[in-house]
């Protein structure tokens, strides 16, 4: 085990991290695999360096400490799933994602973990059917999905339905939405107007914005309170805001006049920096998202391993080196990658599908002054 891990390191020039030590892997397998298709040839047997997974990261560049933190915890995943026939192959996507990928199917990998951006998504596809391989890649963009390319990062549609639905159990029907202006929004847009057309909601309002709108001063400030305030007048009985960061801290200091509105949000809220210092308003909000066990258990082996807190998606590059390890003894398919009972990770149940989309049992979280509470676990089989 320390062999294998030692050549992933090696490959990218870093130090050996500390031992970890080896408990038992939340199993990213906790149903039997089916069988291979008939067809299917058998598996060789392996030897230590039988297996080959390339994992694409910037590990250079703007973006250099994230893509060291998902390497560490690919490299964790290694460790604890105890595997003995699986290498990583790192590459750089900072130099070009395709050339990346390129280095790594040259150099025998079978399957793809990565990149992080749709547009790295794209620049890889023409190689995943000209050497028959499949991606796992780690964003958040359906659009890119299909073709040998799997989207594992979390999906903000599946986020807003889930905590829609649920909300609907507690009574909350009459819906308006405040989203940004960019991709992002227009996801949320037509995820809640395909709920509405479906009978779930009664959509009162959609207020978009850029960024230069949340700014202290700017007329947009007053055009948001005056449309919140339209919606307030209709009955609104839910406040849909699906942001984080510093645009979640200006929205709710335009809202502050509004006060007190029911809040529902995305798996933008399940962040320290807001669960720390949550934004007055904001108690008592509902949104959904991984569920935390698990996750805190590897934030903290991964804390105590590497002395620091791991970013967030780190836990989307465990998961994906634990399935690949899961499965290096069978094979990569599409049929494997989807098996229709889904996987267990550090982020909980979820599963691929023959889209390239993936499916996330999610739990809904209530927002308190001291951080969250469950208010509706996330279920535990599809």
């Amino acid at each position: 085990m320390w062999g294998i891990l030692c050549i992933g390191l090696t490959s990218c020039g870093e130090k050996q991290p500390p031992e970890i030590k080896v408990q038992q892997l939340p199993s990213v397998q906790e149903q039997p695999l089916p069988p291979l298709p008939k067809k299917a040839a058998k598996p060789a047997a392996s030897t230590p360096s039988g297996h080959k997974v390339g994992l694409l990261l910037p590990l250079s560049g703007p973006y250099e400490n994230l893509g060291k933190g998902m390497l560490q915890a690919a490299e964790m995943a290694l460790f604890e799933t105890g595997s003995t026939s699986l290498t990583l192959l790192p590459q750089d996507t900072a130099k070009g994602a395709h050339q990346a990928a390129l280095n790594a199917l040259d150099e025998g990998a079978e399957l793809l973990l990565g990149p992080l951006f749709s547009t790295e998504v794209e620049a890889i596809k023409p190689l995943l059917q000209a050497r028959k391989t499949n991606l796992i890649s780690f964003s958040t963009d359906q659009s890119v999905a299909g073709n040998g390319a799997f989207i594992l990062g979390f999906l903000p549609s599946q986020q807003i339905e889930r905590v829609i639905r649920f909300g609907k159990e507690r009574g909350l029907s009459k819906i308006a939405v405040l989203i940004p202006d960019d991709p992002y929004g227009q996801v949320i847009d037509r995820t809640l107007r395909r709920l509405e057309s479906e009978g779930e909601i009664q959509l009162l309002g959609i207020t978009h914005y850029t960024k230069a709108d949340l700014l202290e001063g700017n007329p947009g400030n007053i055009r948001i309170q005056e449309e919140v305030e339209s919606y307030k007048t209709k009955g609104v009985e839910a406040l849909v805001i699906p942001e984080g960061g510093e645009n979640l801290a200006h929205l709710m200091l335009i809202l502050k006049p509004l006060l007190p509105l029911r809040l529902l949000g995305s798996g933008q809220w399940d962040i320290p920096e807001i669960l720390q210092n949550v934004p007055e308003g904001l108690e008592d909000a509902l949104f959904a998202s991984t569920a935390s066990h698990e996750r805190q258990d590897f934030e903290k082996r991964f804390q105590s391993a590497y002395g620091y807190m791991p970013p967030r998606i780190a836990s989307l590059a465990f998961d994906a080196t634990a399935l690949a390890a899961n499965l290096a003894e069978r094979n990569y398919s599409i049929p494997n990658l989807t098996f229709s009972e889904g996987f267990t990770g550090v982020d909980g149940l979820f599963r691929l599908t023959q889209k390239g989309l993936n499916e996330r049992g999610l739990a809904v979280f209530e927002v308190s002054s001291s951080g969250m509470r469950t208010v509706s676990p996330a279920p535990q089989s599809f």
